[in-house]
């Protein structure tokens, strides 16, 4: 399956079409975390998003297979966030694609150091948590610390079901 992995432009989404795919997969896999009304991305940040040249596609066959956010910290510094497989291609690596095409794209902006931050709920096992923590560590990912979710995204405490923190990995992009 040929797999095209670029940033995304205004005429290659439609932009509600992948809010509902990104809103869905979160919804999916945080279900037990964030309250019912919460929404992980809108049209209007996912068009500020792109605007700013900041989200990476993976695409077969025209169709949006999935996505990540790819955003400077400062200039050496990049995080990637808001991974997303589209349901129907799940399984097949767009995840792994999406982030190794992150980091890619980091290095060709000058970074040496990217970084991600995990949601992960403190007062139970989260499975898909679980699962992320070892695949991060296996892609050579580590863990640099663990704070409060508000640490990491202001405000956002709010609209959580349960009491979570937020481990920030970080990777060498340059050996």
């Amino acid at each position: 399956m040929d797999v095209q992995l670029k940033i995304a432009s205004k005429q290659d989404i439609n932009i509600t079409a992948l809010v509902n795919m990104i809103n869905a997969v979160y919804r999916n896999a945080e279900d037990e975390i964030w309250q019912k009304e919460h929404l992980r991305i809108s049209n209007d940040r996912l068009t500020e998003i792109i605007g700013k040249q900041e989200l990476l596609i993976a695409v077969i066959n025209d169709e949006i297979a999935g996505c990540i956010h790819l955003e400077p910290v400062n200039k050496l510094l990049y995080k990637f966030k808001m991974l997303a497989a589209n349901p129907k291609y799940k399984g097949i690596g767009i995840g792994s694609k999406l982030v190794k095409f992150a980091e890619e794209t980091a290095i060709n902006y000058g970074a040496d150091t990217m970084q991600l931050e995990l949601l992960v709920p403190t007062d139970f096992i989260h499975e898909d948590k679980v699962f992320l923590n070892n695949w991060y560590s296996k892609i050579g990912y580590i863990k640099k610390s663990t704070h409060s979710v508000d640490y990491c995204h202001d405000g956002i405490s709010q609209f959580l079901k349960v009491d979570c923190e937020a481990i920030v990995y970080q990777k060498p992009l340059i050996l």
